[in-house]
């Protein structure tokens, strides 16, 4: 028996002990061939990292678009370009068709990829998004609209935890020139994000359900107070359910709060509004990203929208004073101030019928307040509501398609496609004035990108500037040809702060039927402060504090022997943003010479300036407003001794304190500064 036994156990043994040997030459191998395959894996994600920048650098070294880099961090690159060509057809440049195969050749061992051209797209319009949370820059943001009328690539290359993601976008659009010539334009985006910590999602666009699925809503009621009440009560559960602040549910928190805002249909009290704008900053916490911040001042105007019917006492709002008649460089958010007075206006009841493509809103300008929707049948839809006599209001349909017109009593056919319509004599001729200056719109094309939002990115800055003067020209011809009448009141509403002291001084005379339209109260706030900063005057004196809360004078600065500019700004606004960057390239630049760079915000935020200022590490030197008060900060001592209506403002003043300059940003901006006969200290 023990024999036996150990006969087995003998024979067991060696047998175990082969399988031992064997099992073991198999995970050698095994593991050998992982290795060598994680190394060749390395090798092809490395090779292929190393082909796809190589590919982009020489797409944008070609030489053969023109391309502007439009956004940059450690993290997330982005470039527009742009195509232009003559004629009826339109040749893929070279460049792109290269680019195009390197995305092809990523795509076969790409973790993630999309290559889709116009036409097979999603049937559904959609966005990609890229979204990644940062110590120094908060959230950052990519997102691009996937739709059935543009070309897109993006690929994955890299490991889990090492993965970049490239991506490039274009789409081409016919037009003809003023003169009817036909142009074909290739406009696109290429992208790249780093580091391989970016949630990518690919979400429905403008899907008013969307973020329902999460956050059950209440019914709304048809009264106004109840609408109210039940708005509360809707953000209150959202910052119980998600907190306030930054943190993982910021970008979903913004989301709702956003489409709540934008969902609301009910009027509003002043004091309901305060109540509501002080409920969302609540809920948007403090250190917001730049989209965060956007979002926020969106939805602020966004329910001022919705204040007073027909407005009575002084109504502030803010606005942008961007579009595509104003040179981005110039973008400025601005307070505005409407004086209504203490009487019920005169009201006069607007009759339209029309044609038009999709949903019809009609909404009053000069402010905002209550938009009204209508819906289309059979492409024709009707409006009738009372309005306040001569203001400003703009009919627009769902294809980008809008006329603007004066409310008067007189029934009006409008035609949105064609820019026609019948009424009373003033809103023909007005209709005309709008036609004529539309005929230049096609043009812009051939200089700058316009986006599905309506954002302008120049890409040849020599030709928008020459676009530009022929629009400005045309304004002021048209305003010329309409003295006796309202219609100078749409132009320089729009685009006060686009013209000079001297042009706005030739239209803005008291004896002008349109002087004391309600809609140009900003723009005379605006021409009399523009002439407390004319260039020859002296500084003005006054007060501020400093990041440390040390108090300290305008007169510490200016008129001490160095060239000054002063950047008015604030950190909540995304345009002041841009003006910052610029200013801290410039105090690099001229350290050491006898030129110093001053920024002095209005935030009554001052822990987000201040980390602002840290954490972009803006190295010059910052001041802030006293004003501690929201609703006065534009009242500031030394906002109102520069008569400031709009952020960012800069003025540059002399050695000895004068003005020299005022308005400048961008390349206006560093031309000027680079003028200076600066000398080392």
């Amino acid at each position: 028996m023990g024999e036996l036994e150990g006969a087995p156990s003998s024979m067991g043994g060696e047998l175990e002990g082969g399988s031992v040997i064997t099992m073991k030459k198999k995970t050698t191998i095994l593991l050998a061939a992982a290795l060598l395959c994680a190394i060749c894996m390395k090798a092809r994600n490395d090779n292929g990292i190393a082909d796809m920048n190589a590919a982009v650098e020489s797409f944008l070294a070609s030489g053969q678009l023109m391309t502007k880099d439009t956004h940059w961090s450690h993290a997330m690159e982005q470039w527009d370009f742009k195509y232009v060509t003559q004629g009826d057809t339109l040749i893929e440049p070279q460049a792109l068709t290269r680019l195009k195969d390197a995305f092809a050749a990523a795509a076969s061992h790409s973790p993630f990829a999309y290559l889709r051209d116009a036409g097979n797209g999603p049937r559904q319009d959609a966005e990609v998004r890229f979204i990644r949370n940062d110590n120094m820059y908060g959230n950052i943001y990519g997102h691009y609209s996937m739709d059935r009328s543009s070309d897109m690539r993006i690929v994955a290359l890299g490991d889990s935890v090492n993965r970049t993601y490239y991506g490039v976008k274009w789409r081409v659009t016919p037009f003809r020139d003023r003169n009817g010539k036909s142009w074909r334009t290739l406009d696109g985006w290429l992208f790249i994000f780093r580091d391989g910590i970016w949630d990518v999602d690919v979400l429905p666009r403008y899907n008013q359900l969307q973020y329902q699925k999460g956050y059950a809503l209440p019914p709304l009621s048809s009264s106004d107070q109840l609408k109210y009440e039940t708005l509360m009560t809707q953000l209150q559960k959202l910052e119980e359910r998600f907190g306030n602040g930054g943190g993982m549910n910021a970008d979903l928190r913004l989301y709702i709060l956003t489409k709540l805002i934008d969902g609301y249909d009910g009027q509003l009290t002043e004091q309901q509004f305060g109540e509501l704008m002080r409920k969302l900053h609540s809920i948007a916490g403090n250190g917001l990203s730049e989209e965060g911040s956007r979002l926020v001042s969106k939805a602020s105007i966004s329910l001022h929208k919705h204040v007073h019917s027909f407005p009575a006492g002084i109504i502030r709002s803010s606005a942008t004073n961007s579009g595509k008649y104003t040179d981005p460089e110039q973008e400025r958010m601005m307070e505005q101030k409407y004086n209504f007075g203490s009487d019920k206006p005169r009201l006069v009841n607007v009759r339209l019928t029309g044609t038009a493509s999709g949903r019809v809103g009609v909404f009053p300008r000069f402010p905002y307040w209550q938009p009204y929707e209508t819906v289309t049948d059979s492409n024709g839809f009707t409006f009738g509501e009372q309005l306040i006599e001569d203001q400003i209001i703009m009919i627009s349909d769902a294809n980008g398609n809008s006329l603007a017109i004066f409310a008067d009593s007189i029934p009006t056919t409008v035609n949105l496609q064609s820019m026609t319509l019948s009424g009373s004599p003033l809103n023909e001729r007005f209709a005309r004035a709008q036609q004529r200056l539309k005929a230049l719109d096609p043009e812009l094309r051939r200089y700058a990108i316009v986006d599905s939002d309506g954002d302008v990115s120049v890409m040849d800055q020599e030709g928008y500037k020459h676009w530009l003067e022929d629009v400005q020209q045309l304004q002021m011809q048209l305003m010329d040809e309409n003295a006796d009448n309202l219609v100078p009141v749409w132009f320089l509403a729009n685009n006060f702060t686009m013209m000079s002291y001297a042009d706005l001084g030739r239209y803005l005379k008291k004896d002008r039927p349109y002087s004391r339209h309600t809609a140009l109260q900003p723009v005379w706030e605006y021409y009399e402060g523009m002439a407390k900063r004319l260039p020859g005057r002296r500084f003005a004196d006054a007060e501020c504090a400093d990041t440390i809360g040390t108090r300290h004078r305008l007169s510490e600065y200016i008129g001490k022997g160095d060239y000054v500019v002063l950047q008015f700004w604030e950190e909540r606004s995304w345009i002041a943003h841009s003006g910052c960057k610029q200013m801290k390239q410039m105090a690099k630049k001229y350290k050491g010479k006898n030129i110093r760079f001053v920024g002095l915000s209005l935030d009554c935020n001052i822990a987000a300036w201040e980390s602002y200022v840290r954490k972009r590490d803006l190295n010059y030197e910052h001041l802030t407003i006293l004003t501690t008060e929201e609703d006065k900060r534009w009242e500031d001592n030394a906002v109102k001794a520069y008569g400031i209506r709009s952020l960012p403002e800069t003025i540059i003043f002399d050695p000895k304190g004068r003005i020299i300059s005022t308005g400048l940003a961008g390349e206006s901006l560093k031309q000027k500064v680079e003028s200076l006969k600066l000398k080392g200290k």
